[in-house]
């Protein structure tokens, strides 16, 4: 283990936002993380997995810790499942596709998805029609005051579409060391709900359509996922980014409808997740509040492609804010704020940051 002083973090977080940590290390077992916290103890703590949800605007005057321990434990094995124990370090997308390669169901519409597996579990990823808590059954952690380790169950976690307890109440009062997942042997039936209205970016079902023929495998699905994420995702070779920027607002039925008369096309969820199987009718017969896309509304305003110095909109989703790689943070934030007001101008909608903003 090393301790870096006045590290640049630009490697660190995929908006390539240059700037420095008073302290950084980066934490090959549990063990050192243990070792960290007793020599700086008086430092305040930042927990950074590969950087993909947080936009730094100032230097950080304090310690990164940046887990990176590794392994995938067989916990249980039975007929139908698989009971895995994986590091917090390891990286979500080389799972994902480990999974894929031994034929275990569950997370294939979550591959590609940058970051390390503490990170999904503290972001509590979601797309495609699969959230990360569909297959999560417990997390490890060190709680960081007193340094004790605790595992933790789903249900104790705060988990709501892309939001959970480690992004708010519990922020760095937990080190994720590990998360267990149960995944499906010998699986048959796939998530294949998500589509898009008017085929703007089209579906999992279309897409596979395209190259395959069934009986489906689960190779297939994650092709089809891949595909599909080339079509409507900036790419971080050629992008400073953290994909989506906002979280999908949360409005009244009454609401909804009203946006619905502007908006061609505007869709509508579930609130609690994420789910392409409930119809529009359904749902609003059914449910107060529902979920809508606030890519869409971006996208109505003309924001998609739209670039204003180092900062601007990805050509392909209007959700996604993207840099040239030589951005500051300031300048991320002050274009994001003339999103929010043109949302806000238009629609009466106030949109919220789902990427971190660490000043």
């Amino acid at each position: 283990m090393k301790t870096y002083k006045n590290k640049s973090l630009k490697k660190y977080n995929t908006f390539n936002i240059d700037v420095k940590a008073k302290y950084f290390v980066e934490l090959e077992s549990k063990e050192e993380c243990l070792n960290v916290l007793d020599k700086y103890k008086d430092e305040k703590i930042l927990i950074l997995g590969d950087g993909s949800n947080v936009l730094f605007v100032n230097d950080w005057d304090g310690i990164v810790l940046k887990p990176v321990f590794k392994g995938i434990k067989m916990v249980k094995e039975t007929k139908n499942t698989v009971l895995l124990e994986v590091a917090a370090g390891e990286v979500w997308d080389t799972f994902v596709r480990w999974c894929v390669k031994n034929d275990y169901a569950g997370v294939e519409n979550l591959v590609g998805i940058p970051g390390r597996v503490g990170g999904i579990v503290a972001q509590n990823i979601a797309a495609y029609g699969q959230n990360a808590t569909d297959t999560l059954t417990n997390i490890t952690v060190i709680e960081l005051a007193t340094k004790k380790e605790i595992t933790l169950k789903p249900e104790e976690c705060g988990y709501e579409y892309r939001r959970t307890n480690f992004k708010s109440i519990w922020r760095d009062k937990y080190l994720i060391t590990s998360a267990t997942f149960e995944l499906k042997k010998n699986n048959k039936e796939f998530e294949l709900s998500y589509h898009e209205r008017a085929g703007r970016y089209g579906s999992i079902k279309g897409e596979l359509e395209t190259f395959a023929t069934e009986p489906y495998t689960i190779r297939d699905l994650m092709e089809a996922t891949l595909r599909q994420r080339d079509k409507r995702l900036p790419h971080l070779d050629e992008w400073g980014t953290c994909g989506s920027f906002f979280e999908n607002p949360v409005v009244t039925v009454e609401k909804y409808n009203e946006l619905a008369a502007k908006v061609e096309d505007l869709q509508s969820y579930p609130v609690e997740d994420l789910s392409y199987n409930v119809s529009t009718e359904d749902l609003l017969k059914k449910h107060e509040y529902v979920k809508i896309p606030a890519g869409r509304l971006l996208d109505e305003l003309g924001w998609k492609g739209k670039m204003d110095g180092n900062v601007g909109v990805s050509p392909s989703h209007a959700l996604c804010v993207v840099t040239n790689k030589k951005a500051t943070g300031k300048e991320v934030i002050a274009f994001v704020e003339k999103m929010k007001e043109d949302v806000r101008k238009n629609y009466g909608i106030e949109l919220t940051s789902e990427v971190r903003v660490i000043k």
